[in-house]
């Protein structure tokens, strides 16, 4: 029987970098042919990811002695700490063998920028397939996590499905390039309790 909790349309962008068929063809010359490819793809992303109830905004930085010659953290190493990080939480969640759970773990959506001076840092949505992600961790704890492996960090509840617009918006998609956990899209997470929860102010410098 499938999944009723699954998402109900593909992803607006199967593959990252290329345009659906229904964006690159029957344009209005004078208006969508004036936007950048990355503006395409960052709207593109915007309008599938607007529609989840994520449960948890995370900006992730890496201090300076984590970094390359260049001033900013290799690719490479960035990616293989944040799923660090994520494999570190769902371990916590549902024990050692999580990847072999039907869920696969939380389901998370992320998109890099770079600072001025080179440094690398990430913007990512998450959300667990049972409950708050909120109330099955602790946001501080996690947030030390990264603070001591890596560097300043910001682990947020959104409030709203505005809040998730705007945050996604403004911060995973406009680089037009995101990445997704391998679950993404398989099921859809639980709705949000939006009970107002203390915020945490500013990233504690690394």
């Amino acid at each position: 029987m499938p999944d009723e909790r699954a998402l109900p349309e593909p992803s607006l962008l199967p593959l990252r970098g290329q345009l659906a068929d229904d964006q690159r063809d029957g344009c209005l010359p004078n208006v969508l042919h004036q936007l950048r490819p990355v503006d395409l793809e960052a709207q593109g992303y915007a309008e599938l990811l607007q529609r989840i109830p994520w449960q948890q905004f995370w900006t992730l930085t890496f201090r300076l002695n984590k970094t390359g010659r260049n001033g900013g953290v290799h690719v490479e190493a960035a990616d293989k700490a944040f799923r660090f990080f994520v494999s570190s939480i769902n371990r916590e969640i549902y024990g050692p063998k999580w990847n072999t759970k039907a869920h696969r773990g939380l389901q998370w959506a992320r998109g890099q920028e770079f600072h001025r001076d080179g440094r690398l840092h990430f913007h990512a949505v998450a959300a667990a397939p049972n409950d708050d992600l909120n109330r099955l961790i602790s946001r501080y704890q996690w947030h030390e996590f990264w603070y001591r492996e890596f560097g300043r960090n910001k682990i947020e509840a959104p409030r709203s499905q505005s809040d998730i617009t705007g945050y996604v918006s403004k911060y995973v998609t406009k680089g037009g390039e995101v990445d997704f956990s391998k679950n993404f899209g398989a099921w859809l997470p639980p709705p949000i309790d939006y009970t107002v929860r203390p915020e945490q102010h500013g990233l504690i410098p690394a």
